[in-house]
């Protein structure tokens, strides 16, 4: 029996066991950022990649070892033109129960454990590769025993980890670069120079000047200044302090070189800036709540944002929203979130109407609360009661009527290319196939688009799908919308490579493409403009600005956009 517990344990009770291990190698490597069922361990064994880590972007270079805990998010972006190796490792920690030697207890607190998030760069990469390959090799042997043998290869190169990246090491020029992102970053608000940030780095200023840039594409100033800026608006939207004081806690002593330096990168001075965004405007609940507000020209004072869940809005709009609410698992979180709305003071919440009673109660206390249903065939109309309360209906106007003129565009532009072809949008979880046909979906897809929906007997719509049953659907495309956990993708990878379904016909003459969640799996004005877009893009073999220069002629762009 296994069960969870946050209790203190000592190293030599502890237990880890491998649940999985993944070895990618190839040129642009790419990973999207994906939930962590367990905690994954991810080592860079060639080449050199940026790993998102919820909202944190970290270069690692090879022989780079980190760490994702589990529940978190991460991602993997390779980098030029050789082929980047790495690894991948699910895992867990055990320690046997005091009081009962039939049980082994989780171990969920990170904080008993010295591995940590960051193992760093200690052992010599050839060694790692040996580790790695292993593993990798008896972890998928077929005999039980190679199985067995593993688990102990994955405690040793645990053990090798934190032993070599316990001792005085030197970090790599990546690593140290890294260093200094995270120290401007914490120390944004004092005087830095080049000679004091080289100083950190331990290297002269005119050799670290000349790695930074050509590492990041950007020079350390510029980053400096990139870190204060949108730290500035924050502060501006957030807080009401003056704009000395907001010069004074970015690290600018002159209140008019800020100004300068504000106008220079946004166009506008900060006044001007605050003037325009000038609103206390909340978002409780999902994410899709942001869909119903950029067609309307506004950016909200707090929402839900994740880098997964998100991923374009939390880039796009992320330094422009003062107060980020907790978009990840929102169930467990809601009474932080609620606090920190509470904290925040807006002059008016957006929800969705399908919250619970003591959420809207609570909220109600907070601030006036206007109910918004995300599961309502009729968008249109509460885009426009939005707009309406909001003062916004020419706006809103001015947007439904180049969403339909779009609509016709892409319309005619398949019709043109595929005719009417078959499409199933089929959703993968953990080891099941069903086909995805939400309302957002359906009219896109199926009625603006004039796809055709493939047959399936009444009242199997939702049933898990076998890939004998894909077969006889015959469909001309497929959309995969993978959902992005550990878990899922290893059984993905493992099914998209089968002999089975390398024999669907649409596989076969390759038409089948892998979606993301955004816009896919989100019901507002934004995410259907997007997946339409998506969809023709897909369908004609059209790149994708292409296909938004054809369809919008007179068309706005969406505010997360600009």
């Amino acid at each position: 029996m296994i069960h969870s517990s946050n209790h203190h344990t000592d190293f030599h009770v502890l237990t880890a066991r491998l649940w999985n291990v993944e070895y990618f190698h190839e040129i642009g490597l790419r990973l999207e950022q994906q939930l962590a069922v367990q905690h994954a361990l991810i080592i860079l064994l060639k080449g050199e990649i940026d790993l998102e880590l919820e909202d944190r972007v970290i270069r690692i270079s090879e022989g780079g070892a980190q760490v994702c805990l589990r529940g978190r998010t991460f991602g993997i972006k390779g980098y030029g033109s050789e082929p980047v190796a790495a690894a991948v490792f699910y895992f867990s920690f055990y320690q046997a129960d005091p009081s009962r030697k039939d049980m082994l207890i989780e171990i969920e607190d990170t904080g008993t454990w010295t591995l940590g998030e960051s193992i760093g760069k200690g052992m010599p990469v050839e060694k790692l590769q040996i580790f790695c390959r292993k593993t990798y090799k008896h972890f998928h042997h077929g005999r039980v025993f190679s199985q067995w043998r593993a688990q102990m290869d994955f405690q040793e190169l645990l053990f090798e980890l934190m032993e070599e990246g316990g001792r005085a090491l030197k970090y790599d020029r990546v690593q140290v670069l890294e260093h200094v992102k995270t120290y401007i970053d914490e120390h944004y608000n004092e005087e830095m120079t080049i000679d004091q940030l080289a100083e950190v780095a331990e290297f002269s200023p005119g050799y670290f000047a000349d790695l930074f840039k050509k590492t990041y594409g950007c020079s350390v100033m510029d980053y400096v200044t990139e870190v204060r800026m949108n730290k500035a608006k924050q502060m501006m939207l957030g807080s009401g302090a003056l704009l000395k004081e907001v010069a004074h806690l970015i690290g600018y002593k002159d209140e008019f070189y800020f100004s300068r330096k504000f106008k220079q990168k946004f166009g506008l001075s900060p006044s001007a800036y605050v003037k325009e965004r000038r609103n206390k405007l909340a978002l409780y609940g999902a994410t899709s709540l942001l869909g119903y507000l950029t067609p309307l020209q506004i950016i909200p004072y707090a929402a839900p944002l994740h880098p997964k869940w998100s991923a374009e809005l939390y880039h796009a709009l992320g330094p422009e929203i003062p107060v980020h609410l907790d978009a990840y698992r929102q169930n467990y979180y809601k009474e932080a979130n609620l606090n920190k709305l509470e904290e925040a003071q807006p002059e008016r919440i957006i929800c969705t109407s399908e919250l619970e009673v003591w959420e809207k109660k609570r909220l109600k206390q907070i601030a006036p609360l206007y109910e918004l249903s995300l599961k309502t065939e009729d968008w249109r109309g509460e885009l426009e009661r939005l707009a309406e309360m909001l003062d916004r209906t020419a706006e809103a106007e001015q947007w439904l009527g180049c969403f339909e003129r779009k609509m016709k565009r892409l319309h005619r532009l398949i019709a043109q290319d595929v005719n009417s072809p078959t499409l199933a949008v089929v959703r993968v979880f953990h080891n099941q196939l069903a086909l995805h046909n939400g309302m957002a979906v359906q009219e896109v897809l199926y009625e603006i688009l004039g796809c055709q929906m493939p047959a399936l007997p009444e009242g199997e719509e939702e049933s898990p799908l076998s890939v004998d049953r894909l077969k006889s659907l015959k469909t001309d495309h497929m959309l995969m919308l993978v959902r992005q956990d550990s878990e899922t993708l290893a059984y993905w990878r493992k099914l998209s490579s089968s002999v089975e379904w390398l024999s669907l016909p649409a596989v076969k003459a390759g038409r089948v493409y892998q979606i993301s969640s955004y816009p896919w799996r989100e019901h507002s004005p934004a995410a259907m403009e997007q997946m339409a877009e998506s969809a023709a893009a897909l369908l004609t073999g059209k790149n994708p600005c292409e296909i938004r220069e054809l369809s919008m002629a007179d068309s706005l762009i969406p505010l997360y956009h600009q």
